[in-house]
């Protein structure tokens, strides 16, 4: 019923949850393509990170010098409390190019753990491995489709679902997103078919 290189808890979910229910598509996002978006922030991050750590290596080295009376040539004549305020300057701007360099890696391991699902009742998201999230969308609730293709028939197929309101009480849209996907004008088509049948 599913592909069968699911991590197995999540097959094993999927098969329980969807039971009773004729299964029309399902399939996992493009790992591949998922990781090359992300490979653009990787590259970013890269001098990002050098430039945070050598910022924070000039007052790190004046520091070590201070505290351990070694003299390894960092520059002298700012004050200590100076050169610790710059060495605790750089320290998010290190957090921040770290996660930037992970960001790939956690988006593809996302990806290996998601499964998207279109069955003549509903469209469902599943999240996790041992506990698994599901965003079931009923087809009376998708409002509209909008569908971007690339060449090779890969995509994202997004569903507008009406209106929430946010922190500040505006209305924003809501949304649900199937991406990457293979074939996503054959999703479309199916998504769109559920949705005529429940209006």
């Amino acid at each position: 019923m599913f592909d069968r290189d699911l991590p197995p808890q999540l097959k094993a979910f999927a098969e329980r949850e969807f039971l009773g229910e004729r299964l029309l598509w399902a399939e996992r996002p493009d790992q591949r393509i998922l990781f090359l978006l992300s490979f653009g922030i990787w590259l970013f991050a890269i001098p990002w990170t050098a430039f945070a750590l050598f910022w924070i290596s000039i007052p790190g080295a004046a520091l070590y010098e201070a505290y351990a009376g070694v003299n390894i040539g960092a520059p002298k004549g700012a004050p200590t409390l100076v050169m610790w305020a710059f060495a605790l300057f750089g320290l998010p701007f290190i957090a921040v190019g770290f996660g930037m360099l992970l960001s790939p890696f956690a988006r593809l391991r996302k990806s290996r753990r998601t499964l998207y699902v279109v069955t003549n009742k509903r469209i469902a998201v599943l999240e996790g491995k041992s506990a698994v999230t599901v965003t079931s969308i009923m087809p009376g609730e998708i409002s509209g489709l909008s569908r971007k293709e690339g060449p090779d028939g890969r995509g994202t197929l997004v569903l507008s679902l009406g209106y929430e309101k946010d922190s500040e009480g505006g209305r924003v849209p809501k949304t649900a997103e199937l991406g990457v996907v293979a074939d996503v004008r054959k999703v479309e088509g199916i998504v769109r078919q559920v949705s005529g049948r429940a209006a």
